[in-house]
């Protein structure tokens, strides 16, 4: 300790440099490692939770479909694989009281539901199985907090939801996350209670199993597979487009696409890490080298090349050790950077901290850097001969082994920064494509309102219509707002309404080809206010109204998948035995990501909508409103107007349209900024340590370069000379860097926005780039050193 002090203080530069390259270094792997650590690798607080499964119906047109309840008993009764299944469906409720109206996110689940999970409430109690028809709810830890300020007396106490009054018997354990993330309450499901249960076709239950012990995922899917294909043969009208079941591992859907970003996000900070470790290496590297003749004379005097290496590793692990420590401080400053600029885009943010496995990871990842930093130098300077004592500044050998040393780190930097460079440009690449995509409307100047009607007072079609002209009309009276409309479901809300139909006049399909559509219920103006094209006929008007004839807006990629080479304008569909005229034809909207691929779209007026449908409207109204200034300046004014509506009816969200864009991508945005910043930080410390080297390396040769130029060297034979050594370095960081980059390239591909496999000229390009910047950094000291007055070189020693 009394070494390294002295050391210390008499090159303090050098010591901080170390000592804030390892805080950073670690510092910035521990906080993305704490990330990765709440949101992929921490087990979700329930029993067992690697046997816990998402069950769903595997459809021909998706992967994911819900349940029906008769579908849902056989294969409770049938299957032979699993220990319980709960089903549940999602749920809104609208909570008033104290306060404004507030629109609340929750599922009815089985009375079962909890114990199947195996979840221990914080307090209270979860459901029992005569909770069924019970007037009760349980409360997630967020929502405790946020509306009822963590009051310790809740359990027992009276909410109003939907108007409806339910008592709190108890609250979930903090970092619990519902399959349904955005949910806050639960309330008990009763099947039998439910008017769809007789009908084998309608599926609305989700459902989360168990597998038993020692039954694998493939064994279970073979199992109900089976039953999936008696059902389709037993009841070929309700079940044809059946074919089969899926199972998930219930903590990856919940984590979602954030898994695979957020492990390649790790993966570049491991090579900045790696490239931070190369830079100190060097550093110590040169900083220690005037030590050769102390270490010279400990070897002649009988230290053995152990001792002499144990006491320069444990000097240079007191500083990296000091900058780990500081790590840990940067990485929980960091990481609480990572939760406020993350968002809401990655699931479990709220549970990042400091824990016992993330301080693990930052001590494993400072010893990891001890040694990688320490080792060479220590065995490079251990084995100073003890001739160096006689002539230690014109001994060659221990310069020339040392430069090559030096060019090892080099070369490694280039690779590993190369490698991060590539995968930020590709990662920036694919990310601006994605913001490239026409969403098929036009988002300026709109502003979203999401209502939540309370269901008793608005159960029927002709309630919904009432209240949406008496809204209408308010909100077009607002100063600031041109024109409103409203929909079932808003583009990007990542909600799901599909419906079976057929077209008249075309081939009958087959019963497992039927087709299906995304079906959304609007008022008369909505896609002139959201800026759809309409390519053929005309949108919905007043004159659309129950007693007419039913009418329908399609997509265009339905209409081509019906009438490919001719108007669909004046055709017939038939939905839920309905037949409706179709009487415009829309551009295609991305309804669920601009990531997504095309869907066939129906559009019917509000004034004609089905009777079942009335549920679901009333539980998400969405309004987009046009302004004629910032949107969101009109947005107290059009919440007021809601209250002074109607006072029940929640405003649960309020946004504009580019904040729902930018927010559909939101997780991409995170991951693709961080990635970049690890790029940019990779490629500054690589040209640091190339610039470092090279001025030792001409430093060391002061004396050399003097000679040549007395004996009529010219400079550019001298800048050749000393270029070649450096050029060969950077050749094999770049070769190796190459080659990695190939498999970087190679990974990403399988996730990013329209990636084209291994994308040769990027890399080409990015290499290109790193060995220019690269070069300019080697010539610089060497330029330098030329000019120099021979004779001052002559007398350097």
């Amino acid at each position: 300790m009394r070494t390294i002090s002295r050391w210390a203080r008499r090159r303090p530069v050098t010591a901080a440099a170390v000592i804030v390259t390892m805080a950073l270094g670690v510092g910035a792997s521990t906080a993305v490692y704490a990330v990765v650590e709440a949101v992929v690798l921490r087990a979700l607080p329930v029993r067992d939770p690697g046997r816990l499964v998402w069950m769903w119906n595997a459809r021909v047109e998706r992967e994911r479909a819900p349940f029906s309840a008769l579908d849902f008993a056989d294969y409770r009764e049938q299957n032979r694989v699993l220990e319980g299944l709960a089903p549940f469906i999602n749920w809104t409720a609208n909570l008033t009281g104290a306060g404004d109206a507030e629109r609340l996110e929750g599922v009815r689940v089985d009375p079962t539901f909890f114990d199947l999970l195996g979840v221990t409430p914080a307090t209270g109690r979860v459901f029992r199985s005569g909770d069924a028809r019970a007037q009760v709810a349980v409360l997630t830890d967020g929502l405790w907090r946020r509306r009822f300020g963590a009051d310790p007396a809740i359990v027992g106490r009276l909410v109003s939801l939907n108007g409806s009054g339910y008592t709190v018997v108890g609250v979930l354990p903090a970092g619990f996350v519902f399959p349904f993330r955005d949910a806050e309450i639960a309330v008990p499901l009763s099947i039998e209670s439910d008017p769809r249960v007789p009908d084998r076709g309608a599926g609305f239950l989700r459902v989360v199993a168990r597998l038993k012990p020692g039954v694998s995922l493939t064994a279970a899917k073979t199992n109900l597979d089976a039953i999936a294909a008696r059902l389709r043969r037993d009841y070929p009208d309700a079940n044809a487009k059946k074919i089969g079941v899926n199972l998930f591992p219930l903590d990856r859907e919940i984590v979602g696409d954030a898994r695979s970003l957020l492990l390649t996000l790790l993966g570049a900070v491991a090579l900045l890490l790696l490239v931070a470790c190369a830079n100190i290496a060097n550093l110590l590297l040169v900083a220690l080298a005037s030590r050769r003749r102390e270490l010279s004379m400990r070897i002649a005097l009988g230290a053995t090349r152990a001792r002499i290496v144990g006491q320069i590793l444990g000097e240079i692990a007191v500083l990296v050790v000091a900058g780990g420590a500081a790590g840990l401080f940067v990485g929980r400053a960091l990481a609480r950077v990572l939760v406020w600029w993350g968002g809401t885009a990655l699931p479990r943010l709220d549970d990042i901290g400091l824990t016992p496995g993330v301080c693990a990871f930052a001590m494993t990842v400072t010893a990891a850097a001890a040694l990688l930093c320490g080792l060479a130098p220590a065995w490079l300077l251990s084995g100073a001969p003890a001739a160096g004592l006689a002539d230690e500044g014109r001994s060659s050998t221990g310069s020339v082994r040392q430069g090559r040393v030096h060019r090892t780190f080099v070369a490694t930097q280039i690779a590993a920064s190369l490698m991060l460079l590539v995968a930020a440009v590709l990662t920036v690449r694919s990310f601006a494509k994605l913001q490239a995509v026409d969403p098929g409307f036009d988002a300026r100047d709109v502003l979203s309102v999401q209502l939540a009607l309370p269901p008793a007072r608005y159960a029927t079609p002709a309630d919904l219509i009432v209240f949406a002209d008496r809204i209408h009309e308010q909100l077009t009276r607002i100063d600031g707002v041109r024109e409103a409309a409203a929909i079932s479901l808003l583009p990007l809300s990542g909600l799901l309404n599909t419906v079976d139909y057929r077209a008249v006049g075309r081939p009958e399909p087959p019963r497992d080809e039927i087709p299906q559509a995304h079906y959304r219920i609007t008022t008369p103006g909505y896609f002139h206010v959201m800026g759809i094209p309409l390519g053929d006929g005309r949108e919905f008007s007043d004159g659309d109204r129950e007693t007419t004839r039913r009418v329908a807006v399609i997509s265009r990629t339905m209409a081509d998948r019906h009438w490919p080479s001719a108007s669909p304008i004046g055709e017939h569909i038939i939905v839920n035995n309905d037949t409706l005229e179709i009487i415009g034809v829309c551009a295609d909207v991305k309804q669920f990501g601009l990531d997504a691929g095309r869907t066939a779209d129906l559009y019917i007026p509000l004034r004609q909508m089905p009777n079942g449908q009335a549920q679901f409207v009333a539980a998400r109204m969405y309004w987009a409103i046009r302004t004629t200034e910032d949107p969101l300046a009109v947005a107290d004014r059009v919440r007021s107007e809601v209250r002074r509506t109607d006072k029940d009816v929640a405003t649960s969200s309020t946004r504009t349209m580019p904040q729902i864009l930018a927010a559909s991508i939101g997780s991409r945005r995170f991951n693709t900024d961080l990635i970049r910043i690890a790029g940019a930080a990779g490629v500054l410390l690589a040209i640091i340590g190339v610039y470092a080297v090279t001025a030792f390396s001409v430093g060391r040769r002061t004396r050399e370069i003097g000679i040549r130029l007395t004996l009529g060297a010219t400079s550019r034979q001298i800048v050749q000379a000393l270029m070649n050594a450096e050029l060969r370095s950077m050749g094999i960081g770049l070769a190796v860097g190459v080659c990695g980059a190939l498999a970087v390239s190679r990974v990403l591909s399988q996730f990013l926005f329209a990636a084209a496999g291994v994308e040769a000229a990027v890399i080409a390009a990015v290499a290109g780039v790193l060995a220019a910047a690269a070069l300019v950094a080697c010539l610089v000291p060497i330029r330098r050193a030329t000019r120099a007055d021979p004779v001052i070189a002559l007398r350097a020693d």
